[in-house]
């Protein structure tokens, strides 16, 4: 994005410029924060899925403070998962927010933004969703009106599917004659996780279908 803030038409330049780059540090954060869940979700998935697919007789898993073998990597995962699932969840609701003030630090500078051109700090959901078949179209889209852009788009399922990816390997490591105290840890976390979840369904639901976008857009 160009710097304006020599722009003398700008109204009001120095207070808004300086409320514009905190809330843009504040958005940074925040994205960071959510790579990291992100990607600390999918990396635990994708050992968890891996190991049980490949069922490596002999094989065992390093943590900084404790060696693993399948059997004990599945009785952390509740834990592991609700945590990140949690920390992922809290980062996508605050996300909300956090960009509403930007925009709207934006609009008083009268100047139009996208999403995708501030947030800095993108991770692998945000670059697979923008995966194309199709060989032509626009480089670039010359409007995107936050109202309509995202109805009809399965990608405002790419979060949520993600938490029920989650939520799935939670219970699935619940196991045949499992003591009753290691069926209510595990239930226990996935019902957590279901509950937190229940916003980040609907609000994608209500996205894809354009409805209540005032309710849902932050």
């Amino acid at each position: 994005m160009p710097d304006l803030r020599n722009d003398e038409t700008q109204p009001d330049s120095g207070t808004d410029w300086r409320l514009f780059e905190i809330h843009k540090a504040s958005m940074e954060a925040v994205g960071k924060a959510q790579g990291r869940f992100v990607n600390a979700l999918l990396s635990y998935l994708a050992i968890l899925w891996g190991w049980w697919l490949m069922r490596p007789s002999d094989m065992t898993v390093d943590f900084p403070l404790v060696k693993l073998n399948p059997a004990g990597l599945w009785a952390l995962t509740p834990a592991v998962l609700t945590v990140l699932s949690l920390s992922l969840i809290g980062s996508l609701n605050i996300m909300g927010p956090v960009w509403k003030r930007l925009s709207d630090s934006t609009d008083r500078l009268e100047q139009k933004v996208f999403f995708t051109d501030l947030d800095v700090n993108k991770n692998v959901i945000d670059y697979l969703v923008y995966l194309r078949i199709r060989p032509e179209g626009p480089v670039e889209p010359t409007k995107a009106p936050i109202q309509t852009s995202r109805k009809w788009s399965l990608y405002v399922f790419s979060y949520p599917l993600l938490l029920l990816f989650s939520i799935a390997s939670t219970f699935l490591a619940d196991y045949k004659g499992a003591p009753a105290s290691f069926r209510l840890y595990v239930y226990g976390c996935g019902f957590l996780q279901v509950l937190f979840s229940v916003r980040i369904w609907y609000r994608a639901f209500c996205r894809f279908l354009g409805i209540r976008r005032e309710q849902t857009e932050i």
